[in-house]
């Protein structure tokens, strides 16, 4: 795999419809990628951030930005959630 290849992040479910528009498996690695001189749109879905490159940096960056919070922030809100389940469990109880 050359450096000109677009790294994926490929759900198995969505393995097929990956194929279908061009992309490789690469088994060493273990990695679906857009092979050089593939159109790379088509695959903005399944863009990694380690495959930001000269030309997708716009579309990487743009898919980056609709992400609404970073998983630390949606850790704590896990966190906030089970215990006050659990508080209010413990309350209960008593």
């Amino acid at each position: 795999m050359t450096t000109d290849n677009i790294l994926l992040k490929v759900p198995f479910n969505e393995k097929d419809q990956a194929k279908a528009l061009g992309a490789r498996w690469n088994g060493e690695v273990k990695q679906w990628y857009v092979p050089q001189g593939v159109d790379s749109i088509p695959f903005e879905k399944w863009f990694t951030t380690a495959s930001t490159t000269p030309k997708n940096t716009a579309n990487v960056a743009k898919n980056l930005a609709t992400e609404a919070q970073p998983l630390g922030d949606d850790m704590d809100a896990i966190n906030a959630k089970l215990r006050d389940a659990y508080e209010l469990r413990s309350i209960e109880e008593i």
